[in-house]
């Protein structure tokens, strides 16, 4: 035994010190006693019968590095470590599992026999499939089925089980771990809990399996768990994936946003560079036409010049040729038959230099281009947004655009050409067709083709801008004098309601338009007085209003919006997305005090009342100032209530300038040129030719002006020289004194379309909410 206990410690002085065996000092001869020779020799035997067992317990290095092993959601990036050799008994020593590595990997390196990395350990009780977890209580490996099974020893006994590769805490007790956890009683039996109900996900027990959850899926308690967390585990590496995705995806958006705005600036560049092209061909063919026509006025003047000169200079060889006769008359000699034979030469010389000196008169032609070439020029080039896979669709497109230049050719060779000595009402009207198929105001631009005709180079006005058919002003249809065909805009914030509005007009589809002031927004109904759409909001900004007023469209479709308390105008397109502002407020040339007003001639010129201002101003579409009337001499015969005050504008089908001045009860007309006022006529009252605040105007194709006499509740019509036609009065049931017609329009048709506004008082009673302000008849 003494032999033994001497093995015993020597082989002990190979294992870590302890505080209780080996110290660092010399060894003192030890006494043995009979207790410490019984434990060393339970140490062999340990030893003794691990080593008999080389394969089940050695080989677990290599197969842990080996590349059969599946993947394990409790595996860690380290490497495992081997079971303690030396049982359990080795933790109540204080033994490392690190020497028993470093053991294992010298016993393998060396050779030793039972140690092949070949050799994979197998699961303790179904000997086939790799082992996933350790029991800390029976020291045994298992897979992932046996060690969850509902009769597996462990899980009813309810061992700790840990990870293969996590190592327990040195001097750890069985069943440590549990120790320490709350124990969970059933509700109806009281006992411990032990299983988990899938169907029902709860706990339950021993006595639940057999009664109530008898016919349910149910797993231990403990298998359960493990289950739970390898799904939240799951969960968590799908989130982590998860979020590596979406970061990626917006890094690839961002990029994609920078790519994005680079195409655009490419592309706008490429459109400008095409277009340039087209506008540089139709301006050097603009600058050869009107070099010609000077060259022609020019040659042609020198012509009439000679011819002048040639007539003058026979015109004064005739007075000599009179004067030389008539000296002779009082003579009686040979002088007397002399004097008659030269001067009969001279007049024979001047009648036969006068008849061989005829000349022919001439006028300049102009031939109109074909307009189906616009309609080509039009559809040129394209801007589609295509994926990166699929841009070999743009060279077909481009391919195509080049074969529609290629039809432009053969357009224009085919074309016949009529001498025309001025542009009749036929080629009138195809402009008028042309520009009512246009409602793009970025597709075309004809305006300046229509300056070429005499008697419209200064612009005129229409009933409705850009319709192709001549609308004139016809009489109500209701037999009861002011009972409208049907009305519409009740006294709200909703679709289809309006609050105080003032503009109004219609459009070349027959649509309504209304500036609905007080809810700062534009109303579009149809021509039955239903909602189609509305845009805009209060505010200063882009495509907002405050207490919008005038409203009119151009020949382009466009909606031009008075913005009164912003003391601006801007422009929309036909569904109301925002082109263009201009004005702000001030006194100067372009700028505005409270504008209320506003319409467009033929070609495109924009007329605005700038009311506080005491004046019109003139732009052109785009908002370039052009030229102003200030009204403040307009009062010769100081007989005024006060300053002007325009209100309505509307251009006539002469070009000239009908505005209202509210204040003073009158109408002036105002020439082209915005230089002098060529009519005025009107005066306070309520009899015939007299007026009552009049405000809105608009003119018919006729060039009738139809004038919305608010105060006087009627609308009055008066020829194209403001001499009165007729009035129709507006008095109807419904309607009271505060109602007063605002503004004015004509239908398609030729039918009257009167919008009311009453007072911000009256607007606010209740009782006012059931009328309608919009009124067709």
């Amino acid at each position: 035994m003494t032999t033994l206990a001497k093995l015993a410690r020597s082989l002990a002085t190979g294992l870590p010190s302890t505080s209780n065996t080996v110290t660092a000092e010399a060894d003192p001869p030890v006494v043995e006693t009979e207790e410490e020779t019984d434990t060393m020799s339970q140490i062999i035997c340990n030893l003794l019968e691990n080593m008999n067992k080389p394969s089940a317990l050695q080989a677990g290095s290599s197969s842990h590095s080996s590349s059969t092993v599946p993947y394990d959601i409790w595996a860690l990036p380290s490497s495992s470590s081997m079971p303690n050799p030396l049982g359990p008994i080795s933790r109540e020593y204080g033994l490392s599992n690190n020497n028993n590595q470093q053991q294992t990997k010298e016993e393998n390196s060396s050779g030793s026999p039972g140690t092949s990395s070949s050799v994979s350990i197998t699961c303790f009780r179904c000997e086939e499939r790799t082992p996933t977890t350790r029991c800390l209580e029976c020291n045994d490996l298992f897979c992932h089925e046996c060690c969850h099974k509902v009769t597996s020893d462990c899980q009813l006994r309810e061992h700790t089980l840990l990870p293969i590769h996590q190592i327990s805490p040195i001097g750890a007790r069985p069943n440590s771990v549990n120790n320490e956890k709350e124990i969970i009683y059933c509700e109806l039996h009281g006992d411990p809990v032990r299983f988990y109900c899938e169907a029902c996900i709860i706990f339950i027990c021993q006595e639940c399996t057999l009664w109530v959850h008898k016919d349910h899926c149910f797993t231990p308690m403990k298998g359960a768990l493990d289950m739970c967390r390898v799904g939240v585990f799951r969960a968590i590496e799908d989130t982590k994936t998860g979020t590596k995705a979406i970061k990626t995806a917006i890094d690839r958006a961002v990029a994609m946003s920078k790519a994005y705005e680079k195409e655009t600036a490419e592309a706008n560049m490429k459109i400008r560079k095409a277009m340039r092209c087209y506008a540089q061909a139709i301006e050097d063919r603009e600058k050869y036409l009107l070099d010609k026509v000077e060259k022609m006025r020019q040659a042609k003047m020198n012509e009439l010049s000679d011819h002048m000169n040639t007539l003058r200079g026979i015109l004064a060889g005739l007075a000599h040729t009179n004067e030389t006769l008539v000296r002779c008359m009082d003579s009686d000699g040979i002088e007397l038959f002399m004097a008659k034979e030269k001067g009969r030469a001279q007049v024979d010389y001047f009648s036969c230099m006068f008849k061989n000196m005829y000349i022919t008169e001439e006028r300049i032609m102009f031939i109109p281009p074909n307009y189906d070439l616009v309609d080509q020029l039009k559809r040129q080039c394209d801007v589609q947004s295509v994926p990166v896979n699929s841009m070999h669709s743009l060279n077909s497109s481009s391919l195509a655009t080049r074969q529609s230049l290629l039809s432009l050719q053969s357009l224009q060779s085919g074309q016949s050409l009529s001498h025309l000595s001025y542009i009749g009402s036929s080629s009138l009207r195809s402009l008028s067709e042309y520009s009512t198929r246009s409602t793009n105001y970025y597709d075309h631009s004809i305006s300046s083709s229509m300056a070429l005709e005499p008697n419209v180079s200064r612009g005129i006005g229409q009933a409705i801008p850009g319709y192709w058919m001549s609308v004139t002003v016809r009489p109500t249809r209701s037999p009861v004098p002011g009972v409208p065909m049907f009305s519409f805009g009740r006294e709200g914030q909703d679709e289809g309601q309006v609050s105080r509005p003032w503009g109004l007009c219609v459009d070349k589809e027959g649509n309504i338009i209304v500036a609905d002031r007080r809810n700062n927004r534009i109303q579009i109904f149809n021509s039955r007085g239903e909602f189609k759409m509305m845009f805009g909001s209060k505010g200063t900004g882009s495509g907002e209003f405050d207490l919008p007023a005038g409203i009119t469209t151009d020949t382009y479709g466009r909606i031009i919006v008075i913005d009164k308390d912003n003391h601006r105008v801007q422009i929309f397109t036909s569904s109301g997305n925002f082109i263009l502002k201009f004005g702000s407020f001030g006194k100067e040339c372009g700028q505005f005090q409270y504008p209320w007003d506003v319409a467009v001639n033929s070609l495109g010129n924009i007329v605005v009342t700038d009311t506080r201002n005491h004046r019109i101003q003139l732009f052109t579409s785009d908002g370039t100032y052009i030229t102003k009337f200030v009204f403040e001499g307009a009062n010769p015969a100081k007989m005024l209530k006060g300053p002007t005050t325009p209100r309505g504008v509307c251009f006539t089908t002469s070009g000239n300038i009908i505005v209202s001045d509210f204040e003073n009860h009158r109408l002036l007309m105002v020439d082209p040129t915005l230089t002098k006022v060529l009519h005025c006529v009107g005066r306070e009252g309520s009899g015939i030719g007299e007026l009552n605040r009049p405000s809105g105007i608009v003119t018919d194709d006729d060039g009738r002006i139809v004038v919305a006499d608010s105060k006087n509740h009627r609308v009055l019509v008066f020829t194209s020289e403001l001499r009165i036609l007729w009035a129709v009065d507006l008095k109807s049931p419904g309607l009271d004194d505060k109602d007063r017609p605002s503004d004015v329009a004509l239908t398609p048709e030729g039918y009257l379309v009167v919008l009311f506004e009453t007072l911000p008082d009256t607007a606010r009673d209740v009782s006012s909410h059931g009328k309608q302000y919009i009124k067709v008849y």
